[in-house]
């Protein structure tokens, strides 16, 4: 195998309004278009047009801090991917779901009925959700400790894939002699007895013609890390240079070697924050006016929520807390994001409100601020470098930010050669080289 897959993999991060600041707070449409379908379509069918692999669709259980002060992700995934699914033809289509609160034996029905109507353009982004406040919402008193998370995580993930497995592609005999239907000679139980479930199977759905969804994990702790090196197809990771990516990315093939697998079968996509100008000046203005569209004391909850403290303990025009920040090693949020971003203040010298601005322009991502060839050669350089497979793109405004890129930025891509002229895969794994 090569050691790059034809192209450079592109997915867009469907961020309502936007992924700087408050973009919905000077767009034309009302604020609640930004979390009704319309406006997924809208992403969607950009990404479309520009040939992209994916849109991708994050996902969490419980109302969080930042969801109260800008529109958030509050259609059901599966049910907005479907609508998309319907409104498209090849763009891929990625789904959240957490193995913390799902029952594995939906959640397995759920993505082959998603990939039979879809025709395989299916990936599961599968987290693993700390925190108590969505435990709350699912008749726990608090959340299970991250090791056992993790471990039912594990466990989840296997019996997923084993159901999948029990009605194989070639399930439906359709014997109309005979009147056979399926085939029991490989519709098969997995009868699995576990210490998290217990599940019979077979699985009741469409066979999966088009193979197994993709699975794509997140987390960047080490069991994030252990078990997306055995099981996931890609990682997304938080990176702001191309070395950091880089190590990432050998330990990932390097881990996913060990476990049996082929090391080209798993992609390090790390997230993009894009804002993209005629200029770079014309670029770094727009960057400044989204971030200023935050308030003072929404920019210091969204900080604070990031940092795992409560927002009292920070204040704007202070010197950064270090000493009020929790160890490394606490259950407080993203580990990977907040430890980028803590290095990144750490850095730069950053006060509290810079810390604050930092966080709000995307620093736990890379990010690339300037006119089309800028931002055409910063994708190249770290794909071509070997630091990633692809990127995760977390667009500033959307969806015009993204027509923007389609029409500016993807014709320089294809010129350099490593992204597609047209759809040749119909699937998700196709268009991933899985």
């Amino acid at each position: 195998m090569a050691d790059h897959p034809r192209h450079v993999i592109l997915n867009a991060n469907l961020i309502p309004g936007g992924a700087i600041g408050s973009p919905w707070r000077r767009a034309a449409q009302p604020a609640a278009h930004f979390v009704g379908i319309e406006h997924y379509l809208d992403v969607a069918r950009t990404a479309e047009r520009g040939l992209l692999d994916a849109v991708f669709l994050a996902d969490s259980p419980d109302l969080q801090a930042k969801d109260w002060n800008a529109p958030s992700r509050l259609l059901d995934p599966f049910v907005a991917q479907a609508v998309i699914a319907a409104s498209t033809s090849h763009i891929g289509l990625i789904v959240t779901a957490t193995t913390s609160y799902n029952d594995p034996y939906n959640l397995a029905r759920s993505f082959a009925a998603l990939s039979a109507v879809s025709g395989g353009r299916v990936g599961w982004n599968y987290v693993v959700t700390g925190g108590d406040a969505a435990a709350l919402n699912y008749s726990m008193d608090q959340a299970l400790p991250k090791s056992e998370r993790y471990a039912r995580a594990a466990e989840f993930i296997d019996v997923v894939t084993a159901l999948w497995d029990s009605a194989p592609a070639d399930a439906i005999a359709g014997d109309k002699a005979t009147g056979r239907y399926l085939d029991p000679a490989i519709v098969r139980p997995i009868d699995h007895d576990g210490k998290f479930f217990r599940v019979a199977g077979p699985l009741k759905a469409p066979p999966l013609t088009h193979g197994r969804p993709v699975l794509i994990q997140a987390g960047a702790s080490t069991h994030g890390v252990e078990l997306g090196a055995r099981t996931a197809d890609a990682v997304y990771s938080a990176h702001v240079d191309p070395a950091s990516a880089t190590r990432r990315r050998a330990d990932l093939r390097s881990r996913a070697q060990a476990a049996g697998r082929h090391p080209d079968s798993v992609k390090l996509l790390p997230g993009l924050i894009i804002v993209l100008g005629d200029t770079e000046a014309a670029a770094r203005q727009r960057e400044r006016e989204l971030i200023d569209l935050i308030p003072d004391d929404v920019q210091l909850v969204q900080l604070a929520d990031r940092l795992g403290v409560e927002p009292d303990v920070l204040e704007l025009d202070a010197p950064f807390p270090w000493d009020k920040i929790p160890d490394e090693n606490a259950d407080a949020g993203s580990r990977g994001q907040r430890a980028v971003l803590l290095e990144y203040v750490r850095s730069s010298g950053a006060d509290t409100r810079g810390a604050a601005r930092l966080l709000a322009s995307g620093s736990v991502h890379a990010k690339v601020v300037g006119g089309p060839d800028q931002v055409a050669g910063f994708i190249a350089d770290w794909f071509e470098s070997g630091a990633c497979d692809g990127f995760n793109l977390m667009i500033d405004e959307l969806p015009g930010g993204l027509a923007d890129f389609v029409d500016h930025v993807v014709p320089l891509l294809r010129r350099r050669g490593i992204v597609r002229s047209e759809y040749e895969t119909a699937t998700l794994r196709g268009h991933y080289g899985l």
